[in-house]
């Protein structure tokens, strides 16, 4: 439907979609769009109710439209799959759950990663020029996003690209190279890219053949490893040794990469629903003592609380 001023020009384009008990209404505009909307919805009659008391799409209880909406934010085939059993079994998983004070805190811990459903992570390709980040960052995404070649210094910006392995998603951003033979547009690029690193999730430091390896550095990654592979790598996890033109290296650096963001939580262990900040607070209290059963229970799962 659309929305009209008064002299008939049309103000906005509007989506109703009927509801259990009522009707949901979504618009394009800012304020003065929903307010002029909000006004004429209730000249005609209609009131508005907090969305937490509606029971959107046939969820009654605050779990399951958190839930809800946690699913219109998911990245990647495993979110959804976390998201569509906890719209099944989260209710009884969070029953039981609160039945178990005790075990909260190894829950939260557990399912600390589930952000990454929602948010996946953010991995910063890092190293000295010409150790292959940007091919590595092509190679991984599938796509060429980044321009590479011989020349060093090509990479001035830091490029983001995304690619989904086993059904997560992995966000990468290839970053310039460290040089000291750089010019003064070499040397400020760097060093906004170390700026930005800070708000990664991981970095991985590339290390070419014959480049020493930082002591600070967790996650190695040997580049390049079809010119040289080093000897007594383990078989997951870091270092890694990757090559973009062995292929076999790329999926097992991309295995190593969804293993860092994979939560210990799972629908296969009936523990995949604590995905709301609000809720890992709650029951963070609960272990705390600082809340009670019956109060969560009331807030989460009553219908129509």
């Amino acid at each position: 439907m659309l929305l009209l001023d008064a002299g008939g020009e049309t103000l906005d384009e509007v989506m109703v979609a009927p509801e259990q008990g009522g009707f949901t209404v979504t618009c394009h505009g800012g304020q003065a769009v929903r307010a002029a909307l909000e006004q004429e919805l209730e000249q005609a009659g209609f009131s508005r109710t907090d969305p937490w008391q509606a029971p959107l799409f046939g969820a009654a209880t605050r779990l399951a439209r958190e839930t809800l909406r946690q699913l219109t934010l998911a990245r990647g085939a495993r979110a959804i799959e976390y998201c569509l059993w906890a719209l099944r079994h989260g209710e009884a998983a969070l029953l039981q759950a609160l039945s178990q004070p005790a075990a909260l805190d190894d829950l939260l811990r557990r399912s600390a990663a589930t952000r990454y459903l929602f948010e996946p992570m953010r991995v910063h390709l890092w190293g000295p020029v010409n150790a292959g980040k940007s091919s590595l960052l092509n190679a991984l995404c599938g796509e060429q996003l980044a321009q590479t070649g011989e020349e060093p210094g090509l990479t001035r910006d830091v490029i983001e690209g995304s690619f989904e392995h086993q059904g997560w998603v992995v966000r990468l951003l290839d970053n310039p190279g460290e040089w000291s033979g750089g010019q003064d547009l070499d040397r400020q690029a760097l060093q906004w890219a170390r700026s930005q690193r800070q708000g990664g999730d991981v970095v991985l430091h590339l290390i070419p053949p014959g480049a020493a390896v930082p002591r600070s550095e967790s996650f190695v990654v040997y580049s390049r490893c079809d010119e040289f592979m080093p000897a007594g790598l383990p078989e997951s996890g870091f270092p890694r040794a990757v090559s973009v033109k062995i292929p076999s290296t790329l999926d097992r650096l991309k295995d190593a990469l969804v293993a860092l963001q994979r939560p210990e939580v799972s629908p296969c262990s009936g523990d995949a629903f604590v995905f709301s900040e609000e809720l890992r607070d709650d029951l963070r209290r609960l272990a705390q003592g600082q809340a009670s059963r019956e109060t969560l229970e009331r807030k989460w799962l009553a219908s129509g609380e």
